[in-house]
């Protein structure tokens, strides 16, 4: 999904798309102590969101598919938080989301990795930095949540040298971008979502890597087993652990498996559902998100 909508034929500009969200504002912390986007984003995972944003830190706004998954979110969250919260069904423009977009996302560092928006100046980046730049659209990831940032660095501490890269819910494709980036072979982006594929393609023309990286528009369980040798998932706890089959089978024998979306009272229950498909390597924690990375025992 761009950030500024694409122009049609004959020179006109298209119209901004409307997008289904859940608009949250709150009173008060949260009864558990988790911040409230952590807490609206675990209310509504089963909806099928596509992106969370968070203007204020009592005020959460949730994307979604459909006006449906939209409003059967918005009935969840109130029967959960009743009077804690006001939640209300809104659109969102295209244009909106871009406009505060580049008052408020400025360029990130990840390790090696500089995730910047086109407009970003990096002053004086080293040569081993990898710059993979993103135009922040509606939520598709653009480094700036700690999941994101936490997918990266699992990237940057596999051995990523010439393999095959899937990325599962590829989003804005930063996570199949910057594989590229660091020296895998190739990278496919998987996504269902068709306005996370335009956002993708976006990103992947951006940064010159269309060649390496291959989006397609598919389900997550009707990926062929054994697809590639790196796997890497940043979704949610709760679809982590419905997947972990799916995503554990398509990571090739002796491959690995990054996980990240993961909250940290989360942990315990997504690690034990992996630790049947291999053994844990890697592990970081930021704020209340944790990654993981498992690796899947070789043939023999």
């Amino acid at each position: 999904m761009p950030g500024g909508p694409p122009a049609s034929g004959g020179g006109r500009q298209a119209a901004p798309r409307l997008h289904p969200a859940l608009d949250v504002r709150t009173s008060g912390g949260h009864p558990g102590g988790l911040p409230w986007l952590d807490a609206i984003a675990a209310a509504v995972d089963g909806h099928r969101p596509t992106a969370l944003d968070e203007p204020a830190p009592d005020h959460v706004r949730a994307f979604f598919e459909t006006a449906s998954d939209r409003d059967r979110a918005l009935t969840t969250v109130v029967s959960v938080y009743g009077e804690r919260v006001q939640a209300r069904a809104i659109r969102v423009s295209d244009e909106s989301w871009a406009a505060r977009s580049q008052a408020d996302l400025p360029a990130v560092r990840v390790g090696r990795i500089i995730v910047a928006p086109p407009w970003s100046t990096i002053p004086d980046p080293d040569p081993a930095d990898v710059v993979v730049t993103i135009r922040p659209a509606l939520g598709f990831g653009s480094g700036h949540h700690p999941t994101t940032r936490l997918a990266l660095q699992g990237l940057q501490a596999s051995d990523l040298g010439g393999r095959h890269v899937l990325d599962l819910g590829t989003g804005s494709g930063i996570l199949a971008i910057a594989a590229v980036k660091l020296g895998a072979r190739r990278a496919t982006g998987v996504d269902r979502d068709p306005d996370a594929l335009d956002s993708a393609r976006e990103g992947v023309d951006a940064n010159g890597v269309a060649a390496e990286v291959e989006l397609r528009r598919r389900d997550i369980a009707d990926l062929e087993p054994a697809s590639a040798p790196v796997v890497v998932a940043n979704l949610t706890g709760a679809a982590l652990i419905r997947l972990a089959p799916v995503a554990a089978a398509l990571v090739e024998p002796g491959g690995s498996v990054i996980l990240s979306g993961i909250l940290a009272g989360e942990e315990a229950a997504v690690a034990a559902v992996y630790r049947q498909h291999g053994r844990m390597a890697w592990r970081e924690q930021e704020d209340e998100w944790v990654a993981m990375t498992f690796r899947v025992p070789a043939r023999g």
